[in-house]
This record gives structure tokens, C-alpha cells and sequence, in this order.
């Protein structure tokens, strides 16, 4: 299941440990692919706004998973 604009997501800052340093809800305004010189490999960033800092960072798409409306009924 790709990520799409308009999707909602869970971001996460980690840090070089694999300690999650921050994360929170977004929405993601902006997809980014990036495919290597000499190579059929390509990578996905995405621009996300997030709802808790109100601003607009750039993660990976390891950083970025995107959150069901199924998810959100459960939690609420």
C-alpha cells in the first residue's frame, strides 16, 4: 500500500541508535522520487506537515507509515 498526498501518516524522527527521538500525526502534501544515476532503483521522501510542530519537514519513507481510518476508530 503506497503512500499517497492527502494521505495521514505517523512520522518518526530516530536517532543514529534507532531511538525514536519524536513522532507524531501529518498529512502528507508532497511526494519526492528520486532515482540513482546508472541504476532502475528508485527512492520515495515525503514532505508531511506535522499537526504537532506546525511545519513541514522531509522524511524517508522508512520515517513514515501511513495511518488507517480503521486505526483511528479503534483508538478512539
Amino acid at each position: 500500500m503506497s503512500i499517497k498526498i492527502g494521505d495521514l501518516v505517523k512520522w518518526s524522527e530516530v536517532y543514529d541508535d534507532f531511538i525514536c527521538a519524536d513522532a507524531g500525526p501529518g498529512i502528507v502534501i508532497e511526494k519526492i522520487l528520486y532515482t540513482l544515476p546508472m541504476s532502475t532503483l528508485s527512492l520515495s521522501s515525503y514532505k508531511v506537515y506535522r499537526f504537532k510542530h506546525s511545519d513541514i519537514k522531509i522524511f524517508n519513507d522508512k520515517d513514515v507509515e501511513r495511518v488507517s481510518v480503521q486505526e483511528q476508530t479503534k483508538n478512539a
